[in-house]
């Protein structure tokens, strides 16, 4: 089974949020996205989906997309961004998915799991305190998000003690743990204290040379998973447990170049 890993699909088939106003590096990046995915994925290999995935104010507004997912090849497995305003309780999104029919899509919520031979923890996070806009209603976001860490890393543990299997360790994150600049974070702390082994991430929109890298800063090797950031092409992150190789990387064209950048910057991250 191989692994593959994407994040922020921006899908927006029921509402009114055309992901082109960002730059033409956008334009029908919805099918780009599916028919990349159709020429890697196959029916028997799993996806991590890092957050912001439906423009969607609500389930039956991100309806459509979900739908759109289920019917690609693959298990997925979703966790939350800062733009998916759908999410709501864990029994709620189960509940909705049964009785439509969604059989592929699971979420990652203060939990763990071993999929494709990888062990899977993780967690949203938030904006890092050295954020010079970081704000007392971050703070309380940020804190939540490092409990919410710690109780996936917990799970995983216990998991680990249940399995007695030695595994390669995956966190699932839509933001970046660490600063632009490489600087820690109580949840990066978190990674390295855990040993967990790949940190993948999104959310992350502009050019930012270290996170492009794909870095490994204190044992976690860092992976950039935006979709705009891979060519709207899923990252094969390995097979049956075996990490592919993650080489310094700058999938990002800037338009009409080829050569590293972004459009618009990160105001829609």
């Amino acid at each position: 089974m191989k692994l593959f890993a994407i994040s922020d699909l921006h899908l927006a088939q029921s509402v009114d949020k055309p992901m082109d106003v960002f730059g033409r590096r956008w334009e029908n990046h919805v099918e780009r996205i599916a028919g990349n995915w159709n020429r890697v994925v196959s029916d028997g290999d799993a996806v991590l989906i890092g957050g912001d995935i439906s423009w969607g104010n609500s389930l039956e507004e991100a309806r459509l997309d979900f739908q759109l997912l289920d019917s690609l090849p693959g298990e997925k497995i979703l966790l939350r961004g800062n733009h998916d305003y759908w999410w709501t309780t864990l029994r709620k999104m189960e509940q909705f998915f049964a009785l439509r029919g969604f059989r592929t899509l699971h979420f990652l919520r203060n939990d763990a799991r071993v999929i494709a031979g990888f062990y899977l923890c993780g967690t949203r996070g938030w904006v890092l305190p050295q954020d010079d806009a970081f704000t007392k209603e971050d703070e309380k976001i940020f804190n939540r998000e490092v409990i919410r860490l710690n109780l996936s890393l917990d799970a995983l543990k216990r998991l680990k003690q249940q399995e007695k299997q030695e595994r390669v360790s995956i966190a699932l994150m839509h933001y970046p743990p660490f600063t632009e600049q490489g600087a820690p974070s109580l949840l990066s702390g978190r990674l390295e204290e855990e040993g967990i082994d790949i940190c993948l991430f999104g959310h992350i929109h502009h050019p930012v040379p270290l996170y492009l890298s794909n870095p490994e800063i204190r044992g976690v090797r860092y992976v950039l998973t935006s979709s705009d950031q891979r060519q709207f092409r899923p990252l094969l992150v390995g097979e049956d447990g075996v990490p592919g190789d993650f080489p310094e990387d700058r999938a990002t064209e800037k338009e009409g170049t080829g050569r590293p950048g972004a459009a618009g910057g990160n105001d829609y991250a």
